[in-house]
């Protein structure tokens, strides 16, 4: 019992570590740091170069049901092990990019597909599946791989630029992607026998889209993927807007990440002891503090109160979407189900981020959608409350057995003619 604990929890911090460099942090955050280093040295317009972007968010689209179908079917240190690799080397083949926009589009497209096994639903579900009255937690330890990756790399990828070029920086990622193979190889393992026993209990993802909730979820995480998505490609500019000066609006985004970090931890320690309805619900109302502030054209004690909010929020939507998944619809389809929802998140992120780009143009001014983002959060709260009571709740803790009170053999003098003796003599 204790080997299967302590293979348990160590599999949630190899979770982390692996997603601390993997295509979520590697990717995603660090994509922008390489526009003006392209613009500088190939003289391609930043809209062109954004638009790799928008085809990395595409692709992931796509790649998230087939990931968790693989997943399900064949495990998640499997699939890790074999894109692992692939994907070091599609962010070292990067570093030999020449002057050609469509082959660096075809580059945004074959990083995500060569990073398949590498999404979270891989460490997500192998976590899961050693878990179940502390899911919350150990998921939460997890996703926090996330959260440091997205403080720690983006410094170590502009020191590389800095100091050596973007070229260099592309060959320092792929670095950091192969460390996954052996964190999978050596420590990641998955769920022994008696922990994988509740796997194949729950719904197929076609019984799950039968039910209301599954439909909720997807709203929600729709709404909350526009939300995060809208907050973190367009902070800075919107902080700019307001005023701020170009090297404290690139500072403000730490105290998202620091949130992030926090968040990741906090919200699986509650989602241990509160519902998913209870714990988002909180979250997504900071989220509209946040959203609220941003479109009132903040100072900096504003700004980073916002910023923190967005980040307690954005930390938080993995930890409940890994968490809810198995407490709604069982853990047979945990991977199909989760890759559908990231997809959509991943669609709500795509037009977000276009969207409010738009309306900054249209309007002058980021309040419009701000003010936007604000009514998708009360949305978001309304959607989560109408989840009800989970189908596959977890087990009651059991309760330690007292030991049986010796019977006295003795008459018990206090007793009456025809009463029987107590057992505890009184």
């Amino acid at each position: 019992m204790r080997t299967e604990k302590a293979a348990g929890w160590r599999t949630a911090v190899a979770s982390a570590l692996g997603l601390a460099c993997g295509p979520s942090v590697l990717a995603v955050m660090t994509f922008g740091m390489f526009i003006a280093p392209l613009h500088q040295e190939f003289g391609w317009p930043v809209p062109a170069i954004g638009a790799g972007a928008s085809l990395l968010s595409l692709t992931v689209v796509v790649v998230s049901p087939v990931q968790g179908m693989l997943v399900d079917r064949f495990g998640g240190r499997r699939v890790i092990l074999c894109s692992a690799p692939l994907f070091a080397l599609s962010l070292a083949a990067m570093a030999r990019l020449p002057d050609s926009l469509p082959l660096f589009y075809l580059g945004w497209v074959l990083v995500p597909l060569c990073g398949t096994g590498l999404w979270p639903v891989s460490y997500l579900r192998v976590t899961a599946g050693w878990f179940d009255r502390r899911l919350g937690l150990a998921l939460g330890i997890a996703n926090s791989g996330i959260g440091v990756g997205t403080v720690l790399v983006p410094v170590l990828t502009g020191a590389l630029i800095g100091a050596f070029g973007w070229r260099t920086a592309f060959l320092g990622l792929a670095a950091v992607a192969l460390a996954a193979f052996p964190v999978a190889l050596f420590l990641l393992a998955e769920p022994g026998p008696r922990a994988a026993r509740v796997e194949t209990d729950g719904d197929t993802l076609r019984t799950a889209a039968t039910r209301r909730p599954f439909w909720l979820v997807l709203a929600a995480f729709l709404l909350l993927g526009a939300v995060g998505t809208g907050v973190i490609v367009h902070q800075i500019p919107l902080l700019l807007d307001a005023g701020i000066s170009p090297s404290t609006a690139n500072l403000v985004p730490v105290a998202l990440g620091i949130a992030l970090v926090a968040a990741r931890i906090v919200t699986g320690w509650l989602l241990d002891r509160f519902t998913v309805a209870r714990v988002m619900t909180v979250h997504v109302l900071g989220g509209v503090v946040a959203v609220l502030l941003f479109a009132s054209g903040p100072g900096v004690p504003a700004a980073l109160l916002a910023a923190a909010l967005a980040g307690m929020l954005i930390g938080a939507e993995f930890d409940v979407l890994s968490y809810l998944v198995p407490r709604y619809f069982g853990r047979r389809a945990f991977g199909r189900i989760y890759g559908v929802a990231f997809s959509v998140f991943q669609i709500g992120g795509a037009v977000a981020a276009t969207a409010v780009g738009v309306s900054r143009e249209s309007h002058g001014s980021y309040t419009p959608a701000m003010l936007a983002l604000a009514a998708a959060c009360l949305i978001c709260a309304a959607l989560f409350q109408g989840l009800g009571p989970y189908r596959y709740d977890a087990p009651e803790a059991p309760r330690p057995r007292l030991p049986e009170p010796a019977r006295d053999t003795a008459p018990d003098l206090g007793a009456r003619d025809g009463e029987t003796p107590s057992a505890s003599g009184r």
